[in-house]
Formats: structure tokens, sequence, C-alpha cells
């Protein structure tokens, strides 16, 4: 009774009643791939939320803020555990955007007309592991503070622009009195404001263009109604994706800073890495050539190249696929069927080239760990690398399209080659004699 007159009400005043039809019997997709992006949002949510309980114990100075980190997690478990489940909500919030768009790419969900859905969702992994480094920096611990100094070398390499940015959010020098308070802010409140924009608009454009399908027949779309048989699945994929972080979050201890101390600048852990979704940033940094050129005056350090072009060049590619594949494919039809990944070889190749590249760099990133666990020497292991950058992604490309391509193959000619029916017969010898080869 007082759920119809709470409805009454809103109906009355802002027409609801027809909203919430029109979302009760909207059809859902029920293909398990399509909830990867579920498991993001439900990540960006327990992100939200402890991100706020988080807020009231951080204190953030340059001074206070290791301090404060140290004592939120040894005053009560409470606080240890929410900060544990805010870092790994952290990294399943970026695995589950990666994993969410390698879908799309490699089922072609990203074409016409969902270009400008891509860039939205490509801008939010972008955005998201930003706000990782920005809070993975937060505590201002030994670690962090070693992979702030790097992004500070990597900003003043930029021509121009780079000291005068640098500057900017140090307030002053490296490290400098503001670092932390800028951080706080961009952590807090502009990234998570930007990427629930971000979201809204990617569910919006959603809803108004419909979901892509695996079925063969646009005309129809397929999937399962909200209420009830959607809204039970999603939810049951809420409590999963809470279980699955309260699970690692509880058992497997992530930035244990306590172990690091303090940053100080005269001071770099070692072995140091960052949260994997920023190591290929740091393997192609080390595996990145010495050269310095000058560009009208400015010098360009060798930072520049592998910290700079390397992921803008990458990032460009990435964020205009939808209409480099169109562009070859020659394609520009409207496409709500999606396309398996073994029916687009050179687009499965490509993919798969720059997963390697991705996964090498990451490999990268440890090579100083590597060199000491195996007894390897650092400057072996770093021209390793520097062929393997350049030849695994080659060579397991081209395994990726050739295999896609005969997958793809095999598809088509299925039944159109006659099955031959061989018959064997005993022969004196105690062996087998083919009799005829017969078709059917």
């Amino acid at each position: 009774m007082i759920a119809r007159r709470i409805a009454r009400f809103f109906d009355e005043r802002f027409g609801s009643n027809a909203a919430v039809r029109y979302f009760m019997v909207k059809v859902y997709p029920d293909h398990w791939s399509f909830y990867l992006g579920e498991f993001a949002l439900y990540s960006f949510a327990l992100l939200v939320a402890t991100g706020i309980w988080l807020t009231f114990a951080y204190v953030p100075s340059a001074n206070g803020a290791y301090a404060s980190v140290i004592a939120l997690s040894r005053a009560t478990p409470v606080g240890y555990l929410v900060r544990q489940v805010h870092h790994w909500s952290a990294v399943v919030f970026v695995a589950a955007i990666l994993i969410h768009m390698a879908r799309i790419f490699f089922t072609g969900a990203f074409r016409k007309p969902r270009e400008l859905n891509w860039i939205v969702g490509f801008t939010m992994l972008v955005l998201a592991s930003l706000t990782g480094f920005t809070g993975y920096s937060l505590p201002n611990d030994a670690l962090s503070g070693a992979g702030v100094r790097i992004a500070d070398s990597v900003a003043l390499s930029v021509p121009l622009v780079g000291r005068w940015a640098a500057d900017v959010i140090n307030g002053g020098g490296y490290p400098g009195p503001l670092l932390m308070s800028h951080f706080y802010t961009i952590h807090v409140y502009y990234l998570p404001i930007a990427i629930a924009g971000l979201l809204s608009l990617h569910l919006g454009m959603l809803v108004y263009q419909k979901h892509t399908q695996f079925e063969r027949d646009p005309a129809h779309v397929v999937g399962r109604r909200f209420w009830p048989d959607y809204a039970l699945r999603t939810l049951a994929a809420f409590a999963m994706s809470v279980a699955v972080v309260l699970v690692l979050a509880s058992s497997i201890e992530i930035n244990p800073i306590e172990n690091y101390g303090p940053y100080h600048d005269w001071t770099i852990l070692n072995p140091a890495a960052p949260d994997w979704y920023a190591a290929f940033l740091d393997g192609a940094l080390r595996l990145g050539p010495s050269i310095e050129w000058t560009f009208f005056g400015h010098p360009l350090p060798a930072v520049f190249w592998p910290g700079v072009v390397l992921p803008t060049l990458t990032l460009a590619l990435i964020g205009a696929w939808p209409w480099i594949d169109g562009h070859f494919t020659r394609d520009e039809r409207a496409h709500d069927v999606l396309v398996p990944a073994a029916s687009a070889p050179i687009r499965t190749g490509a993919g798969t080239a720059l997963i390697l590249a991705g996964f090498v760099l990451t490999l990268a990133a440890s090579d100083d760990q590597q060199s000491r666990t195996f007894h390897l020497s650092v400057v072996w292991l770093v021209m390793i690398y520097r062929y393997a950058f350049v030849v695994v992604p080659l060579l397991g490309g081209w395994i990726a399209m050739t295999i896609a391509r005969e997958i793809h193959l095999r598809r088509v000619d299925r039944g159109r080659e006659p099955e031959r029916r061989v018959i064997y017969r005993r022969n004196a010898q105690g062996g087998f004699d083919e009799e005829k080869a017969q078709s059917i």
C-alpha cells in the first residue's frame, strides 16, 4: 500500500510510471561475457563506498599521509580491511574494464553505431588507471614515492609544458608541499566524478542504442527482461563481485606500506614495481634506448620516448581503432550482431599482438627481481626483452591470425566437402586392404 502511494506520488508529478514500465520490460543480454561490464560497475561502487570511509582517516599532507594510513591500519581490524578492500576493488575495477574492452574488441562490438561508446569506455580505462596511480601514491611510502618520482621525471621530459605542469602538481620542486593535497583532490573528487559521468553516459548510450548480440538475426533483440529475470541475475553478479573482493582483501595482503617505511627522496626501495596496470610503463622505461635529441633548443631526454611517445601512440591507436577497422574493411554499415574472433583474423592478430606487447613490457618491469632470483645479468635481460618486444608480438599476432583464418575457413567450408567412407577387409596374410572409397 505504501509503495503504491509513493509510486502514485511521483507519477503524478513526473510521469515516472511510464519510465518504470519501459525499464521493467526492457530486454537485457544474458550471455556471460556481458557481465564483465557489470563487474567493473560494482567494483567502482565498492571503490566509492570504501573511499568515502577512508577520507575520514587520511591526512593529505607530506608529513601526515604515511602516519595516518599506518594509524588506520593498526587502530582497528576494520580500518585495515577497508583499506585492503579499497585497493583490491581498484585492481578488480581496472581488470574488469580491460577484459570487457577485450571482449568488445575481439567481437567487433565497437563498430558503427557504437564508436563513441568505445571512446567512452576507453577513456574510463585511462581515468581508472590514473585513479589507481594517484590512490597508490597517497600513502607516501617508500615504494609509491619512488613511482611518483619516476612520473615526475617523465613529466619534466615533455618540452615546453613539462616543467610547468610538474611545478603546478608539486607546488614547487619535487617533492613539493602541495603534492599530496593535489593528488588527494584529484583522486577523491575529479577522477571519480569524471568516471561516474562517463559510466552514466556509457549506460545511457547502451540503453538508447540497444545491446549487441551473438544471434544472427539483427531484427530481433534477444535476452531477458529486466524484471524479474535480469534483476535477479544482476543482484547475483553484484553479490559475487563483493564476495570476490572481500575474499581477496581478507586473504591476500596488498601494498603493505609498513614494510616499506615513509618516503625519503634520498632512498629508493629495491626491488620496486608498480601495480600491474602501470607495470608496462615501467617496463617501457627500462627498455627504452638512451637517445637524447634536441627540439628547437629544448632537450628531449631518453625517458621521453618510452614514457610519453610510446603510450601516447598506443592510446591513440586504441582510441581510433573503430575508424581504422572501418577504413580497412570498407564497412560503413550499422552492426548489431557480434562477430566471432575467428571471423576477423586481422583484428584478432592485431589484438593479440598488442596484448603480447603489453605482457612483455610488464615482465620487463621486474627484470631486477628476475636477475636476483635466477642469477642472470640485468644487461642481458634488457637485451632479451628488447628483442622480445618486437619479435613476440609480431610472431604471436601472426600465429593468432593464422589460427583464426583456418578456423574461419573450416566454418565456411563445413558441409561442402563430401564425407568419404573407407571399407577395409582382412586379407589372407592377416592384414587389411582398402576395398573402395565411397562418397556420401
